[in-house]
């Protein structure tokens, strides 16, 4: 119950460490060749036309359909804003799907799918997989079934789904991809929400799930069969910017805001931090690959007690300032993690600055904290600009008196920027100069 309180991110195929035991730590990232030796120019970042601004509401309630206008789509915040969501039209009807930028797969439930227990794998009641609204094919005039083809991903923590590939329309942020490949789920062991009805991936196309045949079973002794993503159809067919961003609200009954070739018309600042995407996979002690990412190098992590301390981003010696900790660290920026993943000595250092300090927990593999405690400066260092992140986000209050910092230690794994971070940032993905972009956000409260 409390890795599913810690996380509820049900939408990365790698779930955040909290929930894995300590051989989690075997995952470890492998820098992979350029497909590219030339890579674009950076996008020009420009406003995005016909911005939806989001509104406050209850996160059961579905936005406005003015979720069609070009260019923007809101998101709906769930579960103290651990998972996005935005209305997407699939086949004319309109459903509430995650947005992942961990993983790559457009996929929805449909009507009669098998749910079934992540941890023994025993037959449930449909409604305890926790969907929202499941996909009718049969009231699509647009749903092209594809023969000899299997969807199946597996998660980390148990969680799987397998089903069959079809074509759909899609149309999301006012933007129509008429012939869209997507995962049909005919069977899911999953930790829904209740609201969304599926996910889609926003990473690059190698992390697509569809196998060769009809037989889920065998699909780990081929190779994938890799399509179009829905925001590769976007600008390979559809003429849009190859850029998408993301400004994630701490409030939580907004969501945030998601713009599809260029960035939301919200304040930020004007300086920009701009560091290369790494082509990497993760990869077991076995070599079998598992997974790729948005990767970036950050120059560390800072951590005071005091809010007048001056860092050192530059990574030299100067006696008058701070240096960081954590230095030259991989990290992956994935919007589908709630929680951030640093290595365990930041970690380590940051629950101490607490006042009263974070207490570790071995049973759950977790720092708790009080929730009236003083929590310390922290924030990411990005190509010698540090990002910081607002106290607010970094206690995480899961009960009435019930607590866990938010940012976690990695336990010799995967080091994630995940909401807890994207919160006090606009994340700009520039997907044709293979760039990620940052900007702070406002320093905005949630009340």
């Amino acid at each position: 119950m409390l890795a599913l309180l810690l996380l509820v991110c049900a939408a990365t195929a790698l779930k955040a460490p909290s929930s894995l035991p300590r051989q989690y730590g075997n995952f470890t990232l492998n820098r992979l060749q350029r497909t590219r030796t030339k890579l674009a120019e950076p996008s020009e970042l420009k406003v995005t036309q016909n911005v939806v601004n989001l509104t406050r509401a209850d996160t059961a309630v579905s936005v406005s359909s003015t979720y069609t206008q070009n260019g923007t789509t809101p998101l709906i915040s769930l579960e103290g804003g651990q998972v996005f969501l935005a209305n997407v039209l699939v086949g004319g009807q309109e459903y509430s799907l995650v947005i992942d930028t961990g993983s790559s797969d457009p996929w929805l439930a449909v009507t009669d799918f098998s749910c079934y227990d992540p941890i023994d794998d025993a037959p449930l009641d449909q409604y305890l997989c926790e969907f929202g609204p499941l996909y009718h094919s049969t009231q699509s005039s647009t749903f092209v079934p594809i023969a000899d083809q299997n969807f199946n991903i597996s998660y980390a923590d148990g969680e799987y789904l397998t089903g069959s590939l079809a074509y759909e329309s899609f149309r999301m942020a006012g933007i129509d991809v008429p012939n869209q490949q997507f995962g049909v789920v005919d069977q899911a062991a999953w930790y829904g929400d209740g609201i969304s009805s599926g996910l889609v991936g926003f990473a690059y196309r190698t992390l697509t799930s569809a196998y060769a045949g009809s037989d889920p079973t065998s699909d780990r002794k081929g190779r994938t069969m890799l399509y179009n993503p829905l925001f590769v159809n976007m600008y390979e067919n559809e003429g849009v910017p190859t850029v998408f961003s993301m400004a994630i609200d701490r409030i939580q009954s907004n969501g945030g805001v998601l713009a599809i070739g260029g960035i939301p018309d919200i304040p930020h600042a004007p300086y920009w931090a701009n560091t290369e995407i790494h082509p990497v996979s993760v990869n077991t002690t076995s070599g079998e690959p598992v997974y790729e990412f948005y990767t970036i190098d950050v120059d560390g992590f800072a951590i005071s007690t005091s809010t007048s301390t001056q860092f050192n981003p530059y990574d030299n010696d100067n006696p008058y300032k701070t240096p960081l900790v954590g230095n030259d660290t991989d990290v992956i920026v994935d919007s589908g993690t709630s929680l951030c993943y640093v290595p365990d000595d930041v970690a380590a250092e940051l629950a101490d600055a607490f006042d009263p300090p974070a207490t570790w927990d071995a049973s759950t593999y977790a720092y708790f904290v009080d929730c009236d405690a003083t929590a310390p400066v922290f924030g990411v260092s990005i190509e010698e600009k540090i990002f910081f992140v607002n106290a607010e986000d970094i206690i995480i209050q899961i009960n009435d008196n019930l607590c866990v910092t938010g940012i976690q230690p990695n336990l010799g794994g995967l080091n994630i920027l995940g909401g807890t971070f994207m919160k006090n940032v606009l994340t700009v993905f520039d997907i044709g100069a293979e760039q990620l972009r940052f900007a702070a956000r406002q320093f905005y409260p949630t009340s």
